[in-house]
């Protein structure tokens, strides 16, 4: 949603002025928020004015925000910060506490959380009462898990009685020989048992969310592997099957060793062996969709996982505060001139990418009414 232009969210005006309702996507999954107050109108019209306006100092609160569960991980997948051993930041679980001053600061404005971070969310056992804190505010919900820690069906029940609207699992493989090769530390059993314990969740309550994605990261060691794990997606009977471009740590040195030969599977366009670079990209983040880790810290991206320039800390100041702090203004006004960026911007995995988007297919394997999905695949 925070990549969305301009043209495309003027054309939901009129839907979201006199039906109350704003569809959109999220890397290729059909959402909607239904019955939205007046006040989440008004604030999504207002940070749409500032994003036209290129404004540093936002009067708008955010209608998106992220929100990292914990930065703790039970896989060592070597291209992710955490799981690399990469990050320096201390690890820790946010509390109940801290997620429910985010939503008594923003919860009349929000459409969106997006919860999860630089770590598996289902560690966080609180999860569940995060996603729900939200739903009773009308507020949907995204997380992802590598499927390791879902184990039983009162876990699953959980997260679909939670009111969760969409779930990633990440898979990465048909087979354990292959999903080991970047899921290290992973079993494909337990993935393959958390996807039919959600899906037999939602049978059990006669609900249709949460919207499940089975998501491959493209490998080298998994590119030949992509048509048996589409039919795996089939046969466990989930609502989307993608997969995207690998990123996370492209800069590493071992990023080399799993991006696909295929340049249609790549992110990124080399001469001779350097990265091509292309135009900036104007980041859309720190405008409209900033990231509160764990303990609290707000951010402008979630590639800031080091705390390189944090906005403040929730708890400590007021949301309104922190959003429009000298970092925040700082941060908005270095984007705007394309200068004096962070050093974290230059390790970002979007800018020079080829593609639009990081995902390079998503295949809709159940209907679906919403008019935004993203149901273009790109072989």
């Amino acid at each position: 949603m925070a990549w969305m232009k301009t043209l495309e969210a003027l054309s939901k005006l009129h839907t979201l002025l006199l039906r109350d309702k704003f569809s959109f996507s999220f890397d290729g999954i059909p959402l909607v928020a239904e019955t939205l107050s007046v006040r989440q109108k008004i604030n999504l019209i207002r940070i749409g004015m500032h994003t036209v306006l290129r404004s540093g100092r936002i009067s708008a609160m955010p209608p998106v925000i992220q929100v990292e569960p914990t930065n703790l991980c039970d896989l060592k997948c070597p291209l992710c910060p955490t799981g690399a051993d990469f990050m320096k930041r201390p690890k820790g679980f946010m509390s109940i506490e801290t997620f429910q001053k985010i939503l008594d600061e923003l919860g009349e404005s929000l459409i969106f959380v997006i919860l999860y971070g630089w770590g598996e969310p289902f560690l966080n056992k609180d999860l569940p009462k995060m996603i729900g804190a939200c739903t009773k505010l009308n507020i949907d919900t995204v997380t992802s898990t590598n499927g390791n820690s879902i184990r039983t069906l009162d876990d699953a029940l959980r997260v679909v009685d939670a009111g969760l609207s969409a779930l990633i699992i990440a898979i990465d493989g048909s087979t354990q020989e292959v999903y080991r090769t970047y899921r290290k530390g992973g079993d494909i059993e337990n993935v393959k048992r958390c996807v039919s314990l959600i899906e037999e969740a939602k049978a059990l309550r006669g609900a249709w969310s949460p919207y499940t994605n089975l998501r491959v990261v493209v490998t080298r060691y998994n590119r030949d592997d992509l048509p048996n794990m589409e039919k795996l997606a089939r046969d466990l009977e989930v609502d989307m099957f993608s997969y995207k471009s690998v990123g996370g740590l492209s800069h590493s040195e071992k990023y080399g060793d799993y991006e696909p030969s295929e340049k249609k599977m790549r992110r990124y366009e080399y001469d001779d062996t350097s990265k091509r670079r292309r135009h900036f990209i104007k980041c859309p983040y720190p405008f409209r969709q900033p990231t509160v880790f764990w303990d609290g810290s707000v951010v402008g991206c979630e590639f800031d996982y080091e705390l390189e320039m944090p906005w403040g800390k929730i708890g400590e100041q007021s949301f309104g505060e922190i959003w429009n702090s000298h970092s925040a203004l700082n941060i908005r006004h270095c984007i705007h001139s394309g200068q004096n960026l962070p050093a974290f911007c230059g390790l970002c995995p979007y800018q020079d990418r080829v593609q639009d988007s990081c995902v390079l297919s998503n295949v809709m394997l159940r209907p679906s009414d919403n008019e935004t999905a993203d149901t273009k695949r790109n072989p």
